[in-house]
């Protein structure tokens, strides 16, 4: 993974020699000149290529930026992730060859592994496809699309929603389809043709509505089931469409979510992509999501894959494809993601999907994408996107998804900058004439904001939701660097003085920091506290996860600091899940059942978990007043 290594360059500070007193002596006949010390110089600062390449990035000086793009890809300390992003960049200005020996090494070091990763092997034969056609370079197009037809048609079969946009691609820039398809396993044109029509017939279910929660059984392969199911992930976006070749297939535009939207502000427009996710949902195990700690431009999990996308018509046609999938749900959920810096289109839409999945979203998940760059080079003009006209946006599809879908429960979260766009656009909420409840829950997760403003804006936005929550921590390194490199002081998602307010509940994550910039801790160490407020609305008090600290007359809950002895996180992760599962009525037995049937089988580890789960389960009636530290534990 790589590292981030935007710093804050320090220049050292030279020192004077001091003069020291002469000794008494009688009065000399003239007076001494007076000595001057030597000025020592200041020592150059080290060299930041990276700092270097942001800063001649702004420029727009691209001989610039290929040369320290080829001093980075030479440093042996340069890793895979990092090749990746000089890679994009250098595609990006026209260094095709860079481009593609970079994403040629990656495929080739993915494919030697014991095990590839065939998602990623897919995705990295089909940028290298793009990158080729944008050159012109039509037989080294041809190399990789078949390949990546291929790995398709192969593992995850010719009927997978992502051979779709592959076959779009070829046809939209007039590549050999005879040899794509001979290459890809699918003989002949023909054939290409029929498999396009058909994954689009699929993906385009406008009379079919497809249950997101519970997932989409994907088509059968070779008369088995996969192991992963099909996502409809919802979407608004101010970016404007990028300049790329589309087709169409009866009269419907097949469209790739990856190529389709640019770094550039549009209008509003919204729509939907379906992904296919893996399924692995065992009652009381929902495993830690490994790729969604957007410090990094992580590798996309084991066949989590985009497909088909659709852009509506209107807000109208996206309001109605909101209420179908609502009303083939029970809880009627929308769970609403906005992103951070370094974040692509299809990227947050993957991260959307994966979170829906490991939320167990029962009815429609939504990711809004402001035009954020994508790049790891690109802090500046992420930032320079936050505009009113931006705001206004988020604000009006907001109050969309509030006022006019029927939802039962709306879950708002921001992460990183994207709480930039968050705060400003529920400020606006806030100042409308009688402002009303919103949002079930809104979560402020590490937000890159000045904590004077944040404090001042969210203290107003009590009306808007029924629970306000801000995740900090104290080890967050990418926000120590965004204060400096915004000149101001500290941000909100830091827990050193944190952000206190009567109605917002601050958790310091940093306990549970697990490793890299300690940026996204909701997706790593907290996330069970954070489906804790999603699925049950449990407040602080009932999570005995958090420990409690007093700051100055208010409250920071701390995590990593239970208080109760049973409180493990598996315990706690345990009675979580199951509560979200079988409902409050039924967990108590249900938990006591699976004690007794791990003990029968002599697993006493397991069964400690469970009679601990049950302990948790029992606890929280008793965890409306909160327990001091003190107090004899139930």
């Amino acid at each position: 993974m790589i590292r981030f290594r935007i710093g804050i360059l320090a220049i050292a500070v030279a020192g004077f020699a001091a003069c020291a007193s002469p000794p008494k002596a009688p009065p000399p006949a003239a007076p001494a000149p007076e000595l001057v010390p030597e000025a020592v110089p200041e020592p150059e600062p080290p060299r930041d290529l990276l700092v270097e390449l942001s800063a001649a990035e702004v420029l727009g000086d691209t001989d610039e930026m290929a040369s320290l793009a080829r001093e980075l890809a030479a440093d042996p300390e340069t890793d895979e992730a990092l090749m990746m992003d000089l890679a994009e960049m250098m595609a990006s200005i026209g260094e095709t060859d860079f481009a593609l020996s970079a994403y040629q090494d990656a495929a080739e070091a993915e494919a030697a592994q014991d095990e590839p990763d065939f998602s990623r092997l897919i995705d990295l034969e089909a940028r290298m496809a793009e990158i080729a056609a944008e050159a012109d370079m039509a037989d080294e197009a041809v190399l990789h699309a078949g390949r990546a037809v291929g790995l398709v048609n192969d593992h995850l079969g010719a009927d997978h929603p992502r051979m779709a946009p592959l076959l779009a691609f070829v046809k939209a820039y007039e590549l050999d389809l005879d040899a794509v398809a001979a290459a890809g396993g699918l003989y002949e044109a023909e054939e290409a043709e029929a498999v396009l029509a058909e994954s689009v017939d699929r993906a385009r279910m406008d009379e079919t509505v497809l249950p997101s929660s519970r997932g989409t059984p994907a088509p059968r392969i070779g008369g088995e089931e996969p192991p992963f199911d099909i996502v409809k992930v919802f979407y608004g976006t101010d970016r404007k469409p990028a300049p790329v070749k589309n087709i169409k297939v009866g009269e419907r535009a097949v469209l790739d979510p990856r190529t389709y939207y640019s770094a550039e502000r549009g209008d509003l427009e919204t729509g939907s992509v379906l992904v296919s996710v893996p399924r692995n949902r065992n009652v009381g195990e929902i495993p830690k999501p490994s790729v969604l700690r957007f410090d990094f431009r992580p590798d996309p999990a084991k066949h989590v894959i985009l497909g088909d996308m659709k852009v509506h018509a209107n807000m109208t046609a996206f309001v109605n494809d909101v209420r179908r999938e609502l009303a083939v749900s029970e809880r009627r959920e929308i769970f609403v993601l906005v992103h951070g810096y370094n974040t692509s289109f299809d990227a947050g839409i993957e991260r959307t999907a994966q979170l829906a999945v490991d939320l167990e979203i029962d009815g429609a998940p939504v990711f809004y994408s402001w035009p954020s760059a994508g790049s790891l080079f690109s802090y500046g003009a992420d930032r320079a996107q936050i505009t009113d006209e931006a705001v206004a946006d988020l604000e009006a599809f907001l109050t969309v998804l509030s006022e006019k879908t029927g939802a039962g429960h709306i879950s708002v979260v921001a992460h990183s900058m994207g709480n930039e766009f968050l705060v400003r656009a529920l400020d606006k909420l806030a100042k409308r004439e009688e402002p009303k409840q919103m949002f079930d829950e809104v979560i402020f997760a590490s937000p890159d904001v000045e904590a004077g403003e944040f404090r001042e804006m969210v203290s107003g936005f009590g009306p808007l939701a029924g629970d306000l929550t801000l995740y900090a921590s104290s080890k967050d390194r990418a926000l120590q660097v965004s204060r400096r490199f915004n000149g101001t002081g500290k941000r909100a998602g830091e827990s050193v003085d944190p952000v206190l307010l009567p109605k917002l509940d601050t958790i310091d994550t940093s306990n549970v920091t697990d490793g890299g910039l300690g940026h996204s801790d909701i997706f790593g160490g907290a996330f069970t506290d954070f489906q804790a407020i999603l699925w049950l609305s449990l407040e602080p008090d009932k999570r005995c996860v958090l420990g409690r600290r007093e700051d100055g007359g208010a409250v920071t809950w701390v995590l990593g600091n239970p208080r109760t002895e049973f409180c493990g996180s598996e315990a706690f992760q345990t009675a979580i899940v199951t509560m979200r599962r079988v409902g409050m009525e039924r967990s108590a037995e249900v938990m006591s059942e699976e004690a007794l049937k791990a003990g029968a089988l002599g697993d006493l580890p397991k069964a400690s978990v469970w009679e601990s789960a049950l302990k948790i389960f029992q606890w929280l009636p008793l965890a409306g007043a909160v327990l001091p530290e003190d107090s004899p534990k139930p």
